[in-house]
């Protein structure tokens, strides 16, 4: 995870899932045995649970991998702080563990690298365009790479920028031509409405 600011803390302190975004999350289910019913009836007996698995960007050995805690208040609530990767999985949807555009996808990015970055839970770009510095600095050329993400994601922001107002030109675009054929069709009507009346005066 990036470094947050005091600011950013300043403005996200009612928000308990700020940052959540940039972390790798998904659910599955594992099968465990049931302790009480086991005891009961005397044989092991077994069960299916939930399961999340968390991963924080940069930090291997921050992974959490539990049963999913269900308290209905946030961050606690594992359903609610990541409701879309529970939706998936509820779904049966292939989940996607990291949002964002993966590192092997990334035509700059070498292939030995970003298997290095795979192992340090970094699998997109944006990740590591986020990633802590203290993280980036235990990275060969991490604070470059870091860059060069931030960058990247900045280019796709402004790309998509650009789409969305190309999009709005033509959709205002049309929306005036559409205003000038009937304002046209207007002035017709009434150009016909005076010669029907001119006629009738004679």
């Amino acid at each position: 995870m990036r470094d947050i600011t005091l600011e950013e803390m300043a403005e996200n302190v009612n928000n308990p899932s700020f940052g959540d975004d940039l972390l790798g999350v998904v659910f599955y289910s594992r099968t465990v045995e049931d302790v009480t019913r086991s005891a009961a009836e005397g044989h092991r007996v077994f069960k299916t649970r939930d399961y999340v698995k968390i991963m924080t960007p940069g930090d291997r050995h921050n992974t959490i991998d539990r049963p999913v805690q269900r308290t209905g208040f946030l961050p606690t609530d594992d359903i609610e702080r990541f409701p879309k990767q529970w939706a998936r999985y509820q779904n049966k949807q292939q989940q996607q563990e990291h949002e964002g555009t993966p590192l092997m996808l990334w035509s700059v990015m070498p292939t030995p690298l970003a298997e290095e970055l795979k192992y340090l839970n970094i699998f997109t770009v944006e990740q590591l365009a986020n990633l802590a510095d203290s993280h980036a600095s235990k990275i060969r050329g991490g604070p470059t790479w870091k860059q060069k993400a931030a960058e990247f994601v900045k280019a796709l922001k402004d790309t998509a920028l650009v789409g969305k107002l190309q999009v709005a030109l033509a959709e205002r675009d049309n929306k005036i031509e559409t205003q000038d054929k009937a304002i046209k069709d207007q002035a017709d009507k009434i150009e016909r409405l005076a010669a029907r009346l001119a006629k009738l005066e004679k």
